[in-house]
């Protein structure tokens, strides 16, 4: 448990929107800090949420998927995941959604691991991660217009082995994918 603290919030006296997008919202405040530093502007990134899904198959192997991102301009291996819609009734829906769309595959059970901040410093939104056991394909893929992934079921272990090396380099799915490696290892005995 952390230690007790006498450390406060900032106090926001008001924001202005720099950018208002379905994907991203850009929001300039003025703050004051407990000691009375104006802090002005301080930038804040509104996002929906995100889920990841750690797919495990009956071999306990990982499904892993690759496709181009716009943002380093490079393909990159990752796990599925995205964006939580308004039309999902909860982060386990969306995880089920983004599996089918992303893979075609579904699971005969989810787990959800502990949800975490995507980047508290600067990012409003959350991560919600769930282990799906049993991951099977039972469909072509649902991907979006603007989508093209590929994806296979690898060993769990190259997937470590390609964080080590640099390969498998998506920050946040690297946190996803460690606390399922470290979950289905205490699960395993």
């Amino acid at each position: 448990m952390p230690t007790e603290t006498n450390l406060k919030p900032w106090t926001v006296s008001a924001s202005k929107y720099l950018i208002q997008d379905r994907w991203l919202c850009m929001r300039a405040d003025t703050c004051l800090t407990p000691t009375g530093v104006k802090v002005d502007p301080f930038y804040v990134m509104e996002t929906p949420n995100w889920v990841h899904i750690v797919a495990i198959d009956d071999q306990n192997r990982l499904l892993v998927t690759e496709q181009y991102r716009h943002g380093s301009k490079r393909m990159h291996r990752e796990i599925p995941g995205g964006v939580i819609d308004s039309e999902d009734f909860s982060p386990l829906d969306a995880a089920k959604r983004e599996l089918v769309e992303e893979t075609g595959c579904t699971a005969e059970r989810f787990e959800q691991l502990p949800t975490v901040w995507a980047n508290p410093a600067r990012q409003n939104n959350r991560i919600y991660t769930y282990i799906a056991h049993g991951t099977r394909v039972v469909s072509e893929q649902k991907m979006d217009e603007a989508e093209e992934i590929k994806f296979e079921f690898v060993d769990f272990d190259q997937i470590l082995e390609e964080i080590d090396r640099g390969e498998f380099s998506h920050a946040l799915l690297i946190s996803s994918v460690l606390t399922a490696e470290r979950r289905l290892r205490q699960e395993q005995g």
